[in-house]
């Protein structure tokens, strides 16, 4: 019996190679037809056998290409027909239709098959650096617009030759429809530039031979990749390291490490299954693994650190670049907290006091995009920054929601939109309070807005008054009073973890970071809190204590650490123990401690560990966020428990931090920091298994969601998510958002659509 059914395919399923793989795989059955990409996403028209079609559909969902994810196949219409007159099957002209459905691929690593050809001196790509296929290369930092052809991309004003046509038009060819495709002869080419932008050498592979020569001579470079520029030196090295770290101006936070490949990373590092295993995915992260020591590296690169961020190659640039070279400090090109450099006329204006010499190419990168940032504990990853290789991939909504912007957070912000049952998060933006970060975050959400032709009616916020996010946001859209809806810090966070685990009852959430904007008006970031996504109360709380001086206290924790005696002892004891532990520091602790109590209350859970890593004489002052505590967890060895506390105090649980000041302050001098910072971690982990068991029963809960900047500490995640399974409990933790503020912005949405999603 024939038949002829049109099927239309839904998710990422376009510039992954999926309409060549679909006309293969209808040749390979003898089917007629054709497919086309639309504002929709893949239709396919199938002519044949019924029984072959059904064979053909079931193989289409099984065999799919590894870059693409197909969330539905939807059949049109089916109607019996006579023995089609052809059996060809074509790939159609691309439709575009007022509302976008399809979803855009992430940009992906160079293939094996590409790299093989780029090493093949015999092959007429050797050495090329913009090699790609439908299997890899640039996907969302050159789309303009959709559908996915190439003139909508940055690759729209290189005309392929007749080779390249060639292999574009052949279906048996890996870059049939491969939108970027290109060669020597056609493609984007490669300079290399001094730092006022004068060319020194083209053609070939004669720049990449004279940069390499100058990295090794000690120079600093400058490399355009795929989603921006990078600043990059000798990793063996301390003078250009050092040099690097002047001129960025970047003291103390570590810089990522390119190495040549997988077995060379495990001679730098401790590389567990999880992490060879995310290294060497398509997304090719930068993944935080464990030292080994003396193996000629900088100690410059990450100090303060048991972990070096290591990344794989990921353009064929990349590779070119480290076939000659082990390993390189390869870091995001900007200036401190602003977003990644991109521009070839802004990277020579604004990095030009930064590097020496500039690698450039003409293939415009029109979405900058960052590297993404992974740190692996045991069987299970912790990401740190959400970026390439991740964004634009969605998250699933359980109810069709209206078009809502969620604004996101603000030094690590991020949006998010919704559309239907999907929900998009931006990638990381930076800190909103950098000029040149606002702008991005409108550049970005203007971009998401045209590729999926969005007008969102709702606006969700944080309930924080000055949060910038909100102005753009509200800038952006101007919805109408009753769109508008200010959604807690801390409950975003818990919605946004509930979402990701799919879990839509009530949990006891977990809410540690830096800071959050409280219902009371005081600033949290220590909370337990009982609640589902569309609501949650506060169930419990760690002790508040005051921040001298504000925001300087986020930068100076031995402030806090003064706060936290002061107000556990009084002001006597309080300066008598300063005076111990901060000799230097006493006449500024004279004038602080008379400020103490008319200072901004916190219960920040981020601000004890500042707290704790001053006191052991870990950190006194940071030059990035979370540096002391991120410094006290690498240092922390061994084993034992602090003792932590808690009580009632009008219904609310209070975490009690005194018994553990008592106990370090006992025990400084005679233990070790290690073995402090292992006795921290353990008993923090301890005193939170019990509160939630508290919380958990009383309103019998068993799932508890770990959320927040906190949580991004390897150490109390494993010992914390190990002691709530020995309690019964059932932790749920963030595996593709990150538990910092940028998942905020999901935590919104998710809240948004709850409330005005379609027949809840």
């Amino acid at each position: 019996m024939f038949s002829e059914i049109k099927v239309l395919v839904t998710g990422i399923v376009q510039g992954v190679g999926f309409r060549p793989f679909c006309a293969r795989l209808a040749k390979e059955l003898s089917l007629a037809g054709s497919v086309k990409n639309t504002s929709y996403g893949v239709e396919i028209l199938l002519q044949g056998e019924k029984d072959t079609i059904n064979h053909y559909i079931a193989r289409l969902q099984k065999e799919n290409p590894d870059a693409s994810a197909i969330s539905s196949v939807e059949i049109l219409y089916e109607k019996g027909s006579e023995r089609p007159s052809s059996r060809h099957f074509i790939i159609s002209r691309s439709e575009k239709h007022e509302r976008q459905r399809v979803l855009i691929p992430p940009d992906i690593a160079t293939c094996d098959e590409c790299l093989q050809e780029m090493f093949d001196p015999l092959n007429r790509r050797y050495g090329y650096p913009f090699i790609n296929c439908t299997n890899c290369g640039p996907r969302y930092s050159i789309i303009k617009d959709l559908p996915y052809d190439r003139p909508n991309t940055t690759m729209a004003g290189f005309h392929m030759c007749p080779d390249c046509s060639e292999e574009y038009e052949c279906i048996s060819n890996r870059r049939y429809h491969a939108q970027p495709n290109a060669c020597h002869v056609c493609g984007p080419s490669l300079w290399l530039t001094d730092n006022t932008g004068r060319k020194i050498l083209q053609n070939d592979r004669d720049p990449l031979g004279r940069f390499i020569q100058e990295i090794r001579k000690g120079n600093i470079g400058a490399v355009k990749g795929l989603g921006g520029f990078h600043l990059t030196c000798d990793a063996f090295n301390d003078i250009p390291v050092l040099k690097l770290r002047n001129r960025k101006k970047r003291p103390k936070k570590p810089f990522a490490l390119m190495v040549r490949d997988i077995e060379t990373a495990r001679e730098f590092a401790h590389v567990n299954s999880e992490a060879e295993r995310t290294l060497l995915s398509s997304k090719r992260p930068i993944v935080l693994c464990y030292k080994r020591k003396d193996k000629g590296l900088s100690e410059h690169i990450a100090p303060g650190q048991d972990t070096l961020g290591i990344m794989l190659p990921y353009t064929p640039l990349h590779h070119l670049l480290m076939q000659d070279l082990s390993a390189l400090v390869m870091t995001s090109a900007n200036i401190s907290d602003s977003p990644i450099i991109a521009d070839n006329e802004e990277a020579i204006a604004k990095l030009s006091g930064l590097a020496d010499y500039f690698l450039m190419h003409d293939r415009d990168i029109h979405m900058p995009i960052d590297d993404s940032v992974i740190a692996s504990t045991g069987n299970i990853h912790i990401i740190y920054r959400r970026s390439r290789g991740f964004v634009p991939v969605p998250l699933s909504l359980p109810y069709d929601a209206p078009v809502i912007l969620a604004a996101g957070g603000e030094m690590k912000s991020t949006f998010s939109i919704t559309q239907e049952r999907t929900l998009f998060p931006s990638q990381y933006l930076g800190d909103l309070k950098q000029v040149t970060t606002s702008t991005y975050y409108k550049k970005a959400l203007q971009h998401f807005l045209k590729l999926y032709n969005l007008e969102p009616e709702y606006v969700v916020h944080d309930a924080h008054p000055q949060y910038i996010s909100t102005g753009l946001a509200l800038e952006a859209i101007k919805p109408s009073p009753g769109k508008i809806m200010a959604v807690q810090h801390h409950h975003a966070h818990l919605a946004a973890c509930l979402l990701e685990n799919r879990h839509w009852d009530k949990a006891v959430g977990v809410i540690f970071d830096g800071t959050g904007y409280g219902d009371d008006g005081s600033i949290w970031g220590g909370e337990f809190l009982l609640g589902d996504i569309r609501s949650s109360q506060r169930k419990g709380t760690f002790l508040p204590a005051t921040l001298p001086g504000g925001e300087k206290a986020v930068l100076e924790p031995w402030r806090y650490a003064l706060s936290i005696l002061y107000h556990a002892y009084g002001e006597r004891k309080a300066m008598e123990l300063a005076e111990k532990l901060w000799p230097k520091k006493k006449e500024m602790a004279e004038k602080l401690i008379m400020v103490i109590p008319h200072s901004p209350v916190t219960t920040s859970a981020g601000r004890f560990f500042d707290a704790m890593s001053a006191l052991t004489g870990v950190r006194e002052t940071i030059t990035y966020d979370g540096q002391g505590a991120i410094e006290l967890e690498a240092l922390s060895r061994g084993s034992g428990t602090m003792p932590f506390g808690y009580f009632m105090d009008r219904g609310l649980i209070i975490l009690d931090w005194r018994p553990a000041l008592d106990w370090t302050l006992r025990y400084i001098e005679e233990k070790e920091i290690p073995q402090i910072g292992a006795a921290f971690h353990m008993g923090l982990s301890k005193i939170i298994s019990e509160i939630c068991r508290e919380i958990a029963l009383e309103n019998q809960v068993e799932h508890i969601a770990l959320s927040g900047g906190v949580w991004q500490n390897k150490r109390l995640l494993a010992l914390t998510r190990s002691m709530l399974k020995q309690a019964g409990l059932k932790p749920l933790i963030h595996q593709t958002l990150a538990p910092n503020d940028e998942c905020v912005s999901v935590g919104q949405a998710a809240v948004g659509a709850a409330c005005w999603a379609k027949g809840t």
